[in-house]
């Protein structure tokens, strides 16, 4: 991967693998490691539950950035972070992405396969999400 934790203002690699993601019918792109390594969408973190329940999320001890964003869904719900096989997210019964733009976004399908839309841990994300933005935009002295 070209500018492994980098934060650049060229995007080019990042656009490219949207519009391949794009060309084939989906709307987002996951990069993975050649050997098969879950790390990143171009411009989010990925999310991601099981059968078994687990919020999942790549490790900053793989070659991803450490967002703002994905600092705060960390650190507000339960998630195992760690090194997963794209076979593990493909396997999810619900994801979302995670960033500035998007804040908590539900996945609906990873390779055309439908997903629980929004699932609970989505939920749960998204609302224990906005309750750090009200704590954190709250203006000084005044309870969120």
């Amino acid at each position: 991967m070209i500018l492994n934790q980098v934060k650049s203002l060229s995007y080019a690699a990042n656009m490219q693998a949207t519009r391949a993601a794009n060309a084939s019918g989906a709307d987002e792109a996951v990069f993975v490691t050649p050997e098969g390594t879950v790390l990143e969408p171009p411009t989010s973190t990925v999310f991601w539950a099981g059968a078994n329940g687990v919020l999942k999320t790549p490790s900053l001890e793989n070659p991803i950035l450490n967002s703002i964003t994905r600092a705060r869904v960390v650190g507000a719900v339960a998630v195992q972070e760690g090194k997963f096989d794209v076979g593990d997210l493909e396997a999810a019964t619900e994801a979302f992405l995670a960033s500035t733009t998007r804040e908590i976004q539900p996945v609906s399908a990873i390779n055309g396969r439908e997903l629980e839309w929004p699932g609970p841990l989505t939920a749960e994300a998204q609302e224990a999400f906005a309750r750090a933005l009200e704590t954190e935009l709250a203006p000084a002295g005044e309870p969120a």
